[in-house]
């Protein structure tokens, strides 16, 4: 892969103490990393910590990086590890404030009145995912907003593809019953 090639490439440059290439690794991969963290933390300002802790780490450990798997899965597996970090030593609440929550109602809908309710829908399953045990958010951020397979979560998270289908599905079915309450069905 080309993008493969050239994170290799980037990361050669870095450890030739290029510091001109750490930052392009960064610019290249901040959005994914932001997305990754914001999706498993649940808001911005832990998404925004998360993904510092992920860059000093990369600056810290980029020469430990074997290149054993894709760049992307090393990085996707220090993002959770980051994420859930940070959930662990804020304790967060498991219901978090919505105030800040990204709703794109506009995409969603052409009037008012339905992008209202698409905002809602998407407001009550993003409280829906974030009540979740952190591992079972884990795997259903990775699995569906992502689109992993079993196989790539478990090398990210660095366990069996057994357990990840086994928190996958309790999350699906904590996911389906809420959402089932909150619809009356």
């Amino acid at each position: 892969m080309v993008s493969d090639r050239e994170d290799n490439e980037l990361i050669n440059r870095f450890l030739d103490d290029d510091e001109q290439a750490f930052n392009l690794l960064v610019r290249k991969h901040q959005d994914f990393v932001y997305n990754i963290s914001r999706k498993i933390t649940g808001n911005h300002e832990d998404a925004i910590e998360a993904a510092q802790r992920v860059f000093v780490k990369m600056y810290d450990r980029l020469a430990s990086f074997t290149g054993a798997s894709a760049f992307s899965t090393w990085l996707y597996r220090v993002a959770t590890n980051e994420s859930l970090n940070v959930i662990r030593s804020r304790r967060l609440r498991r219901w978090f404030s919505i105030d800040d929550m990204e709703t794109d109602v506009h995409d969603a809908a052409t009037n008012p009145f339905d992008a209202l309710v698409e905002g809602e829908k998407k407001e009550l399953l993003d409280r829906v995912i974030r009540s979740l045990p952190d591992r079972q958010r884990t795997v259903f951020v990775l699995r569906m907003s992502e689109g992993l397979s079993y196989g790539e979560i478990a090398e990210i998270l660095g366990v069996s593809e057994g357990s990840l289908k086994a928190s996958f599905f309790h999350a699906v079915k904590k996911v389906t019953k809420a959402l089932g309450k909150i619809y009356g069905k």
